[in-house]
């Protein structure tokens, strides 16, 4: 019997339909994806050989596994002198150690400050007097407030952990007995900000001096509006701010015209504004690497072969990042070289894209070009915006249990609180005890936020 001959014809459309089912395939991942509103829990594609989580067996410091002996105040003995089960008499007894942590169950306590108030003839005026435990001097009807440990625990689980000051007022009511209201202690968290102020002032004067500031923002509300929160951060300064604008004038407002450092950012059109044709700028090479995978799953044949090459090229100039102190300077420079010639080949004007995607990526990385290396020419300066996007995460979870903020003075509040909040954290400055020592200094008087030495010149 004659074998049948396969038509050259159904063959390429059956490899044609092979392709158009795993796109479909691919895009309706990516629909999932976009979709989704929780964290997703595992990757597109799982690894082959994932590592068991956890710590590994005979490995460790274990350096909290007891504390310190000065912590220890209680010892209680627990005796056994016979069997539990049947009564039995024991023998060869041994003893056995354990230690447990808890919290105190806490109360609240309740001080009744006794002012005396006279006329000063000198300065002719009404003076009273004030403990320097007491936040307020106010009588009569506001004769009652809540202190400032409570109110600084208040702002951080609200401005710092994203916690709603309904649910914040309740954990209060609950754990400490402690009956306040939501809207007492938002009105507190206003009246923070304003004495934070300078603060923030400052902070923003501080990373103005940094030699790189990573820049960032997401989608935020005021109202029914819409706006932008702004993060700039540094390795030890944050700052928050809160706009309806997400043109290039925040960096502006923040960063100032004059700024000698690096900006780190992803390759939104805000940070490529003519005003900033001076600055020395690094992009997110993160970002494009993952570009370059999602086209690298899409493309085929010759189309896939762009996007191999050019994400070959990013990795290999992060591993030149990390050999860079065994190097010699020519030798850095004679691999630097190297690099930028292949990238100029490769995202030439002269080349003949076949795939427009190929085409605009190309397009991009040409008007990125002086961007793209920086953190191999200049020290301190990373290759990527993850330090900004960390210091956004919080956020989005703020936006996400808070639903933003309902009137512009809350969302200045916000962003100076957390600002200083999340500074003080960075830089093991215990944020509660701070914004409580800030409740408590006289008016007037400024507390800066203890930052490490040379903290305004780091990246």
């Amino acid at each position: 019997m004659a074998r049948r001959r396969e038509c050259p014809n159904c063959k390429k459309l059956a490899r044609e339909l092979a392709n158009v089912k795993k796109r479909l395939a691919a895009l309706e991942a990516e629909l999932r994806r976009g979709h989704r509103q929780a964290t997703p829990f595992s990757r597109d594609k799982p690894k082959d050989n994932p590592k068991k989580p956890g710590r590994k067996k005979g490995k460790g410091t274990f350096s909290r596994r007891k504390p310190p002996p000065k912590k220890e105040t209680e010892t209680v003995n627990v005796l056994l002198d016979r069997c539990p089960h049947c009564g039995g008499p024991l023998t060869e007894k041994k003893t056995h150690e354990h230690i447990q942590t808890d919290l105190p169950l806490p109360q609240p306590t309740h001080t009744r400050f006794v002012n005396e108030s006279g006329w000063c003839a000198k300065c002719k005026r009404r003076v009273r007097s004030r403990h320097p435990d007491q936040a307020s001097t106010a009588s009569g009807a506001a004769g009652t407030s809540v202190g400032p440990n409570a109110k600084a625990v208040a702002a951080d689980l609200h401005h710092r952990l994203g916690i709603p000051y309904a649910k914040v007022a309740e954990h209060l009511k609950v754990t400490a007995g402690l009956d306040v209201t939501s809207g007492a202690l938002c009105q507190a968290g206003e009246r923070l900000a304003a004495q934070l102020a300078p603060v923030y002032d400052g902070l923003v004067a501080a990373i103005r001096e940094a030699c790189a500031a990573h820049a960032d923002e997401t989608g935020w509300r005021i109202g029914t509006l819409s706006a932008w929160l702004w993060v700039f951060t540094s390795r030890h300064i944050t700052i928050y701010v809160v706009d309806e604008s997400r043109s290039h004038d925040v960096v502006v407002r923040v960063l100032g015209h004059d700024f000698k450092g690096t900006l780190v950012g992803d390759c939104f059109l805000a940070y490529d504004h003519k005003d900033f044709a001076d600055w020395i700028k690094q992009k997110c090479v993160t970002h494009l690497l993952k570009d370059l995978k999602k086209m690298e799953a899409e493309k085929t044949r010759g189309a896939v072969r762009f996007p191999k090459s050019v994400k070959q090229l990013l990795q290999d100039a992060l591993a030149l990042r990390d050999a860079k102190p065994a190097l010699t300077e020519r030798q850095f420079k004679v691999r630097l070289g190297k690099i930028e010639r292949r990238l100029d080949y490769l995202i030439a004007e002269s080349r003949n894209f076949s795939d427009p995607d190929n085409a605009r990526f190309a397009k991009r990385l040409r008007k990125q070009r002086e961007h793209l290396f920086t953190f191999l020419t200049r020290d301190g300066v990373e290759p990527t915006n993850n330090r900004a996007e960390r210091d956004l995460r919080p956020a989005v979870v703020v936006r996400k249990t808070g639903g933003c903020n309902k009137s512009e003075q809350g969302a200045k509040a916000h962003a100076v609180n957390s600002s200083i909040l999340v500074t003080a954290r960075k830089n093991g400055v215990n944020p509660v005890g701070y914004i409580s020592d800030i409740l408590l200094a006289p008016p007037g008087v400024p507390l800066p936020l203890p930052l490490p030495a040379g903290a305004r010149a780091s990246p």
